[in-house]
């Protein structure tokens, strides 16, 4: 039999990442499902870590007594908390107090190994959180989840308590008055569409977990590995038809298909029926910040021609930055639109792409103050709908 071995991931609490980079999950329909060893970051891991297990290596010296599950796990790959010395009633429960302690049990949620996972969503709202994990014991079925560094009661608690010796889903709280939970009760609140971190953190050592879903549906009951992951994946841009009318180029980076949300800027959400990204500038935190959207070109590296599409938008004149692996090639602003979202063309110069390169676009939402809207008035959003680049021979 192979042995098995344990990753570590998140020695320190600067981000590491998996693959080579953050895998971009993305909620579509009201769900969307997550692999748990995806996660961008750790922290608060001074006591006990997450670590990611495989079918293929070597385990550290540290304590896991009911072994390892990686065959029967999705994809093969799942994460556990160690040490885990506490696996019964019996044994001293030790509560985190301060990074001195060797605490084996978490209730405060937020105290204890932190991961982050992006995610995009589409669409606001409430979703049950479902968590696939597998339990031998009583003292290795407890998980708290959070969103966006709030850690609120409703999503506190993760309880498993059926479904031992197997990976089991539940969606159930412990409460005091039932101490296994009720299923459909952990409910995590997604304010707006865009970009949200959620975070899973230790209540127990011991807890093992191989993937996650979020669902707005709450008569879905996920059985075996359920739900593919919902992978926003790079799509080959089209070449010959473009939104710009221009008659030769290249490639077609568009900013709905080709491009992904940037981490801790402000979010933006597709407006599908322009075709184009945009901010949500009734939110008034996102009014006069920038957005950003980025790719990792995965093309012919040469030399291009770069030209930026945007809307016209008659309440604002939004501004664009464009940069490709941080050099900027120029800010752009749209002119004052005599009409809505009339496609504007900004040339922005010729540079050389290499494999790999990042290609990014910051974009704001402002307000000339012509159009009255309510007791102030109109933003603009910030509209675009991609990059068009032509090989210069």
């Amino acid at each position: 039999m192979t042995r098995l071995t344990l990753i570590l991931i998140g020695l320190f609490s600067t981000p590491l990442f998996l693959n080579g980079g953050v895998t971009n999950y993305v909620e579509l329909d009201g769900m969307v499902a997550v692999e748990a060893e995806h996660f961008v970051s750790q922290s608060n891991d001074e006591i006990r870590r997450w670590y990611v297990t495989t079918a293929d290596t070597v385990a550290p010296d540290l304590p896991d007594p009911d072994g390892h599950h990686a065959a029967s796990a999705s994809e093969g790959a799942y994460i556990e908390l160690l040490p885990d010395n506490r696996t019964n009633h019996d044994e001293v429960l030790i509560r985190f107090t301060d990074p001195n302690t060797d605490a084996n049990f978490s209730p405060i949620p937020g105290d204890m190994a932190v991961l982050s996972y992006p995610i995009y969503f589409n669409t606001a709202g409430v979703y049950v959180f479902w968590a696939r994990a597998f339990s031998t014991g009583p003292e290795d079925n407890g998980l708290h989840v959070g969103i966006d560094g709030d850690w609120p009661d409703s999503s506190s608690r993760v309880q498993l308590c059926p479904g031992k010796y197997q990976w089991t889903w539940s969606s159930a709280q412990r409460r005091d008055h039932n101490h296994c939970g009720e299923p459909l009760t952990i409910l995590v609140s997604v304010p707006s569409p865009g970009m949200h971190t959620i975070m899973l953190s230790m209540r127990e050592d011991g807890f093992e977990l191989d993937k996650f879903i979020l669902t707005k549906d709450f008569n879905f009951v996920p059985e075996g590995e359920s739900l593919p992951p919902n992978i926003r994946e790079e799509i080959e841009p089209p070449r010959g038809n473009t939104f710009a009318g221009i008659p030769r180029f290249d490639y077609q980076l568009n900013a709905i298909t080709n491009l992904f949300p940037v981490d801790g800027a402000v979010p933006y959400y597709i407006d599908k029926k322009n075709k184009a990204l945009a901010i949500n500038a009734t939110i008034k935190e996102h009014r006069n910040a920038f957005s950003a959207a980025t790719t990792h070109f995965k093309f012919k590296p040469a030399s291009y021609s770069i030209t930026l599409v945007t809307l016209t938008e008659t309440d604002g004149e939004s501004e664009y930055k464009v940069s490709v692996n941080g050099s900027s090639l120029g800010i752009f602003k749209n002119p004052t639109g005599h009409a809505d979202y009339e496609e504007i063309l900004f040339d922005c110069g010729v540079t050389d792409i290499a494999t790999d390169a990042e290609i990014k676009v910051e974009f704001n939402a402002v307000t000339n103050g012509k159009i009255p809207e309510n007791d102030e008035t109109a933003y603009s959003r910030g509209r675009w709908r991609g990059l068009i680049l032509t090989e210069i021979d």
